[in-house]
């Protein structure tokens, strides 16, 4: 009976070796009931970057919510992205 796969062994050969070798570079995690386990320290982060001089202006909200009323709500700036009606 012909093989169908003859190549199947040796992919399989290399895949092994290479997961051997992944595996054995891998650092061991310390043991988390371990209280005297040494691990890495810390690093902080700022979750929001600091503004810089390329960021948009800061504007009011409040102010920016009166405008809004005052020119007519969500729908005013609704309409003005839809295109205009043409008569039949």
């Amino acid at each position: 009976m012909p093989k169908l796969f003859p190549r199947t062994g040796a992919l399989f050969a290399a895949w092994l070796a290479l997961n051997a070798t992944s595996a054995a570079a891998q650092t061991p995690r310390p043991d988390p009931a371990d209280a005297h386990a040494k691990v890495p320290s810390a690093v902080a982060r700022k979750a929001m970057p600091l503004p810089s001089a390329d960021d948009p202006p800061r504007v009011d909200w409040r102010a920016a919510n009166d405008r809004v009323e005052r020119v007519g709500g969500w729908r005013t700036y609704a309409r003005e992205t839809l295109p205009a009606e043409k008569p039949l």
